[in-house]
């Protein structure tokens, strides 16, 4: 199956976009740090609610507060991190397709995203006497982990 997709990504690295980044070193590089910058706002927003979850910090405030209030942030990491992710990976589409990171990175990215639009969601923007304390910690442990995969399998396509 993977096979048959080295066309597209061929093609993807082919375009104007993919060439032009690629031969630029600024907008590669500027790119790349704009990346890391969304990627740290998400992961630093995804690891505050999750400390929260787990009753580690801001006790003062309800789960559902933190969540509500990290939103736009969490929202802006991640656009960024999509957006600049795109325009990396239009640059160097066959090295990705050969590249065992990347695919963790994409099976990490798919789960973090379904996890975090559906399970992570709901259990932030609950009340806090919905779901057990166990659900809670659980649910932040699984956000936590799959975000950080995204993060160190991301950092991997440069060795592999």
């Amino acid at each position: 199956m993977w096979d048959r997709l080295y066309p597209y990504f061929l093609w993807i690295e082919q375009t104007h976009l993919g060439h032009g980044i690629r031969e630029s070193k600024w907008v590669f590089t500027l790119s790349e740090v704009a990346h890391l910058l969304g990627l740290t706002l998400l992961l630093g927003t995804v690891l505050l609610l999750s400390l929260r979850l787990f009753g580690f910090v801001l006790p003062g405030k309800s789960v559902s507060g933190v969540a509500r209030e990290l939103m736009p942030l969490s929202i802006g990491g991640l656009t960024l991190t999509l957006l600049t992710g795109t325009l990396l990976f239009t640059s160097e589409a066959t090295k990705c397709w050969g590249n065992i990171a990347f695919r963790y990175k994409m099976l990490f990215l798919f789960l973090a995203l379904l996890f975090q639009f559906t399970g992570f969601q709901k259990v932030a923007r609950a009340d806090e006497q919905r779901f057990s304390p166990l659900t809670r910690k659980v649910t932040a442990f699984i956000a936590v982990f799959l975000w950080f995969g995204v993060a160190v399998a991301g950092r991997a396509i440069a060795f592999f």
